[in-house]
């Protein structure tokens, strides 16, 4: 069979089928890009190399997942029936195909996602993954369903038992809808080397009509355009740390604290007090450059935080810079107790100001580290250990997405991480915008 694909398509069927390097694929695409063209293509090849396995292995299936089955239906059945001739294996509007060898190619509909728990897949595509938006959603399908349908029955390790080649496989694939799990995904291949990611705009495809996108850019607002044919993720100027990127910001190679002989490197953490959470993020501060390397989460008050930061980190000098209100015994300290008092008794240095900064002081002082107007970046996040705060300080917005009203929205209750940042930054680097400075303090108790 001769499959005819444009340059970006021929670039990710190569990447699954040819170069073997990777097992996750992700690709973000204008509209009109052609992705139903290169996700049924390569659900065909996978079933020819299913069919070209011996009849005793087991789990020779290959799923396409669109947001509902006529969806499914409607747009995957023609190009699989007539553009790859596989009309004779199937029953019209079964999303069934059968092959020789117990090989199968089914269409099914997220919203029956819950029929693939416990079963085998070979490879699977996930199709316009932001449309899932009903019952558990994306997330959780892939990482509770999907992902271990692959990694349970098609690992490595299981094709070898199998006398097979190749291990399980997945393409995600669809146009981008602000910063979800699919931009999340999209990130994987920055720490993970068996993830790989395309990103293909509406100038990339010789399927979409230039007089069309003249008259669409005359017709659509820059946001809507971004998003369908820039196959941009960006929301709307809602972000409060626009100046980060993940291409500048997050690096693999950062070295952790120092630790050789006598010398034991200054531990910095930053800190916003809740019960449950204790959102705590580390960094050295290695020449004016914030290096965060490590993060903490969920322990259940500020005395096991405390214990276990001096646990993890002995010898190394420990400085907070915490939630200037732990220090009034507000939030997780117990009765007679402040978390600065509890934090101090365990010989960590406290740095805060008397009360807390006014939002838009420190959101410009992060702002400035990220990024200074000529360019120079004062801020680094280690992409293995501080995903949860790299998810913070990237999607943390402003409230009703009104800049100027300098609240921030924590309906998604994402912000913990990035508050904290915003304390030791405004501590250690303030950026004056007028208005009296309020004072600093460092106290040891």
């Amino acid at each position: 069979m001769k499959i005819k694909l444009h340059l970006g398509q021929s670039k990710i069927f190569k990447s699954i089928f040819l170069k073997n390097e990777q097992r996750h694929f992700v690709a973000v695409c204008s509209r009109g890009w052609g992705k139903t063209y290169v996700a049924a293509a390569a659900a065909v090849n996978a079933v020819e190399e299913l069919c070209a396995m011996p009849v005793r292995v087991p789990n020779k299936t290959v799923y396409i997942i669109a947001p509902t089955f006529d969806q499914a239906l409607d747009i995957y059945y023609p190009v699989l029936a007539y553009d790859f001739g596989l009309a004779e294996f199937t029953t019209p509007r079964s999303g069934r195909f059968k092959f020789p060898g117990n090989v199968q190619l089914r269409l099914i509909s997220y919203e029956a996602i819950e029929r693939l728990r416990g079963k085998g897949a070979y490879f699977v595509v996930n199709d316009e993954p932001s449309s899932w938006l009903k019952g558990m959603g994306f997330q959780k399908a892939w990482e509770d369903i999907i992902e271990p349908c692959i990694t349970t029955r098609w690992s490595p390790m299981r094709a070898r038992m199998m006398g097979v080649n190749t291990s399980g496989r997945s393409l995600t694939i669809g146009t981008p809808a602000g910063y979800n799990f699919l931009y999340e995904m999209y990130n994987f291949s920055t720490t993970d080397p068996l993830w790989k990611r395309f990103h293909f705009d509406y100038t990339s495809s010789p399927l979409l009509d230039p007089v069309e996108i003249i008259s669409l850019k005359e017709r659509v607002d820059p946001l809507t355009f971004a998003r369908e044919y820039k196959a941009s993720f960006k929301e709307s100027g809602a972000n409060v740390f626009y100046c980060f990127d993940r291409d500048l910001h997050v690096k693999r190679d950062l070295e952790y604290f120092r630790s050789e002989g006598d010398f034991k490197e200054d531990v910095h953490v930053t800190i916003d007090f809740n019960i449950g959470l204790q959102c705590t993020s580390m960094f050295a501060l290695r020449d004016n450059t914030m290096q965060f390397l490590d993060e903490s989460q969920g322990l259940p008050n500020t005395a096991e935080l405390a214990e276990y930061l001096v646990q993890k980190f002995p010898g190394h000098r420990i400085i907070a810079y915490p939630d200037p209100t732990g220090n009034s015994g507000k939030t997780s300290a117990p009765v007679g107790h402040t978390d600065f008092r509890i934090l101090a008794a365990k010989g960590i240095r406290i740095c805060a100001r008397s009360k807390s900064p006014r939002i838009i002081d420190s959101v410009n002082s992060v702002n400035s580290k990220l990024k200074t107007v000529s360019g120079k970046i004062g801020m680094y996040f280690c992409g293995k250990r501080t995903k949860r705060t790299i998810k913070s300080i990237e999607r943390t917005k402003w409230l009703e997405n009104n800049p100027n009203l300098a609240v921030i929205d924590k309906k998604e209750g994402i912000e913990h991480f990035s508050d904290g940042i915003r304390y030791g930054t405004e501590y250690l680097f303030p950026v004056a915008v007028g208005g009296r400075r309020v004072s600093r303090q460092t106290t040891n108790f």
